[in-house]
C-alpha cells in the first residue's frame, strides 16, 4: 500500500487529497501557481479583514474582563472552561520554557571551575 493510501485510510478526511496525490491531474507548475494564488488571497483577506477581526476581539475582552470583574456570577462550566484555557496556556509556556533551555529539568550549569 503506497503511503498516500495508508495515509487516505487512516484518515479519511484527507482521501481527496490523498487521491490526487496518487493520481495527479495537474502539472507542479499549475500546482505552484494555484499555491501562489491561494497564499496572495488568504494574505489580502487576512489584511482587508484585520479591522473587523480586531473590532470582535475587542468585544470578546470586554465579555471576558465584565465576567472577571464579578466572578461570584460565573456559572460551573465557565469556570471549567477558563480552567482548561489556563492549562494549556501553562502547558505551551512550560514546552516553550524547556525548548529553551534544550533540557527538560534545569538550566545548564557549564563547566564546573574549582578556584583555589
Amino acid at each position: 500500500m503506497s503511503f498516500p493510501a495508508a495515509l487516505a485510510a487512516r484518515f479519511p478526511a484527507m482521501a481527496p487529497t490523498c487521491n490526487a496525490i496518487a493520481k495527479p491531474t495537474q502539472s507542479l507548475e499549475a500546482l505552484s501557481s494555484e499555491l501562489a494564488m491561494s497564499r496572495f488571497q488568504y494574505w489580502y483577506r487576512y489584511i482587508t479583514t484585520y479591522g473587523e477581526t480586531r473590532a470582535k476581539g475587542i468585544a470578546q475582552a470586554k465579555i471576558v474582563a465584565s465576567k472577571m470583574a464579578a466572578p461570584a456570577d460565573l456559572t460551573g462550566k465557565e469556570v471549567i472552561t477558563g480552567l482548561v484555557c489556563g492549562v494549556h496556556i501553562y502547558g505551551a509556556f512550560t514546552i516553550g520554557e524547556m525548548l529553551g533551555r534544550k533540557s527538560i529539568v534545569g538550566y545548564s550549569q557549564g563547566k564546573k571551575v574549582h578556584h583555589h
